[in-house]
C-alpha cells in the first residue's frame, strides 16, 4: 500500500483534505480494531496508513524537487565550483559531467567540450547562467533528472580545474578497472563490434551511433545493450543455469551469479539504476539459496518499498526502475509455465530452455511499460530474442576473459578475439535481418487507462496460474 500511496501521488495532487481524511480514517481502522479485537480491520488501517505514508513522502521528495537551492538561482550567472560525482560519459565531440556543489547535496548537469578531459572526484570551477533542464516533446527530462537529485544544467562552461579526483579511491579503482576493461576490448576487436560489447558488458552506449541503437530497438534487442533491470536479472538468471551445466553445485552456482552479479555491478561503477536491478536480481537468487521461492514476490515488494521510500520519484520517472521491478515480477510468475510450454526444445543444453522462458517472461512483463514510454513495439523481437539467447551467456562471461586478457596483454586479445567477434556478428546480423523486415517497428501509443488495464490483466493471469499451481501440488500430495 505504500507503493500505491506513492503511485496516487505521483500521479494526481493530492488534496489537504483527502489527506487528513484518510490519515483520520487509518487511525480509526487501527484503533478501533485493536479495541474491538477485530485484527483484520486493524491491519486495514495499518494498510490505509501505510497509504498515507505514500502520499507524504512523495509529496516531500516533489516539493524538494521544486522548491530548493539550485531552482532559485536558475536564469542567475553565478560562480560555480565542487566536485564531479560521477563518470563523465564521453561522446564524440562532448562529454557529460554530474557535479555536486560545494556544500550543497543538489547536483548540477554539464554538457563540456569533448578536451580537456575531466573525471570522478575532480574537483572544478567556472563561471555560468544555470538553467532549468527542458522536456523534450514526448519525454519528461525535467523530472527525469530531479530524480537524480539533478535539478539544473550548464552548457560549455569554460571551466578551470582546481584539482585531480583524490577522494574515495575504492571506488576510483573500480573505474580504473573499468576503463581498463574497455580498453582491452577496444584494441582486440574491430567497430562494431567492440563498441557493442562495451554497452553490453559496462553499460556504455556513447559509442553505439544512432542507427546502431535504433536497429537493436526495432529488432527488439536493445535490452541486451542496456543496463537496466532486464539486462541485469536476465543475465543473473542465465549465469546460474549455465554454471550448473558446467557441473557446479545449484548452490554453489548461486552464491557465484550473486559474486558476479556485484562484481558486474561494481564494475561499471555502482550507477543507481544498476544497484536497484542488482538488488532486485539478488532477491530472485536468495530465494533460491534459502529454499523459499514462495516467498519472493514478498522480498520483491518489500525491496521495492524501501528503495522508493528513499527515492519516492524512481516510481514514477525512473524507466530503469520500472522495468527492474517489472522484469522480476514477470521472471516469478512466468518463467515456468513458459518453460513448460518450451518442451519442444531439446533438453540439452539445460541452460537453453530455461534462458530462453526466462527472457520471454521478462519481455512480457515490461512490453506495456516500453510501448506507454516509447510509443512502438517490435514484431519480430521474440523471434529475435530466441536466436541470439543461446550465445547470450557465452558473450557475457567469454567477454569478460577477453576483456581481462586484453587488458593484460594486447597479443592475448588477439589470439582470443576470433570466437567473440564471430558471436558479435551473429547477433549484429540478427539484428539487421528483423530490423529491415517489413513492418518490424508497430508504431502506437497508449494512455495510462491501457497500461493500467495492460497490467490488471497480467496480473490476473499470474494469480490464475499461482492458483492453479498450488491445486496441481495438493492434488500430488493427496495421491
Amino acid at each position: 500500500m505504500f507503493l500505491a500511496g506513492v503511485g496516487l501521488a505521483s500521479l494526481a495532487e493530492i488534496s489537504l483534505f483527502l489527506f487528513l481524511f484518510t490519515a483520520i480514517a487509518a487511525t480509526f481502522l487501527f484503533f478501533g480494531g485493536l479495541l474491538s479485537k477485530k485484527h483484520k480491520v486493524a491491519a486495514a488501517g495499518i494498510l490505509l496508513a501505510s497509504c498515507v505514508l505514500g502520499f507524504w513522502r512523495f509529496d516531500m521528495a516533489w516539493q524538494h524537487s521544486q522548491n530548493n537551492e539550485l531552482t532559485k538561482i536558475n536564469g542567475v550567472a553565478v560562480e560555480i565550483s565542487g566536485k564531479i560525482v560521477n563518470d563523465p560519459v564521453f561522446n564524440p565531440s562532448s562529454q557529460q559531467i554530474i557535479l555536486r556543489l560545494n556544500g550543497l547535496s543538489e547536483k548540477i548537469l554539464i554538457l563540456a567540450r569533448r578536451y580537456p578531459e575531466f573525471h570522478y572526484g575532480d574537483v572544478i570551477e567556472f563561471s555560468a547562467t544555470l538553467e532549468p533542464p527542458q522536456n523534450f516533446s514526448d519525454f519528461d527530462y525535467k523530472n527525469y533528472l530531479a530524480k537524480d537529485g539533478i535539478y539544473s544544467m550548464v552548457r560549455y562552461p569554460e571551466i578551470k580545474l582546481i584539482s585531480r579526483g583524490k577522494d574515495n579511491l575504492i571506488y576510483s579503482g573500480l573505474l580504473w578497472i573499468k576503463h581498463k576493461l574497455e580498453d582491452g576490448i577496444n584494441k582486440s576487436l574491430p567497430a562494431p563490434h567492440n563498441l557493442l560489447l562495451v554497452a553490453i558488458l559496462l553499460g556504455d552506449q556513447s559509442g553505439l551511433s544512432d542507427e546502431a541503437k535504433q536497429t537493436l530497438n526495432i529488432s527488439g534487442l536493445r535490452h541486451l545493450s542496456a543496463v537496466s533491470g532486464t539486462h541485469i536479472t536476465i543475465m543473473a538468471n542465465i549465469v546460474a543455469p549455465f554454471l550448473i551445466w558446467l557441473g557446479f553445485w545449484r548452490r554453489k552456482a548461486l552464491w557465484l551469479t550473486l559474486i558476479f552479479i556485484w562484481s558486474f555491478v561494481a564494475m561499471i561503477g555502482l550507477p543507481a539504476s544498476a544497484v536497484r536491478a542488482g538488488v532486485m536480481g539478488s532477491l530472485m537468487i536468495l530465494a533460491q539459496i534459502i529454499g523459499r521461492p514462495a516467498d519472493t514476490l514478498r522480498l520483491i515488494a518489500i525491496a521495492a518499498a524501501f528503495m522508493v521510500l528513499q527515492n519516492p520519484m524512481v516510481l514514477r520517472f525512473d524507466i530503469g526502475f520500472q522495468l527492474s521491478f517489472l522484469a522480476v515480477l514477470g521472471m516469478v510468475c512466468f518463467v515456468q509455465p513458459i518453460e513448460r510450454k518450451l518442451a519442444f526444445i531439446p533438453p540439452k543444453p539445460e541452460f537453453l530452455r530455461q534462458a530462453l522462458a526466462i527472457t520471454l517472461a521478462a519481455q512480457i512483463f515490461t512490453l506495456p511499460v516500453l510501448i506507454y514510454n516509447f510509443g512502438y513495439v517490435s514484431l519480430y523481437a521474440p523471434i529475435a530474442n530466441v536466436l541470439v539467447e543461446p550465445i547470450v551467456p557465452f558473450i557475457t562471461i567469454y567477454g569478460f576473459v577477453l576483456a581481462i586478457a586484453a587488458a593484460v596483454s594486447f597479443v592475448l586479445g588477439w589470439i582470443l578475439f576470433f570466437p567473440m567477434w564471430l558471436a558479435l556478428s551473429y547477433l549484429l546480423w540478427v539484428a539487421n535481418f528483423f530490423a529491415s523486415l517489413p513492418g518490424a517497428a508497430l508504431n502506437f501509443k497508449i494512455n495510462f487507462f491501457w497500461l493500467a488495464l495492460s497490467y490488471a490483466i497480467l496480473g490476473i493471469i499470474a494469480w490464475r496460474i499461482k492458483q492453479k499451481e498450488k491445486l496441481d501440488f495438493l492434488a500430488y500430495e493427496i495421491k
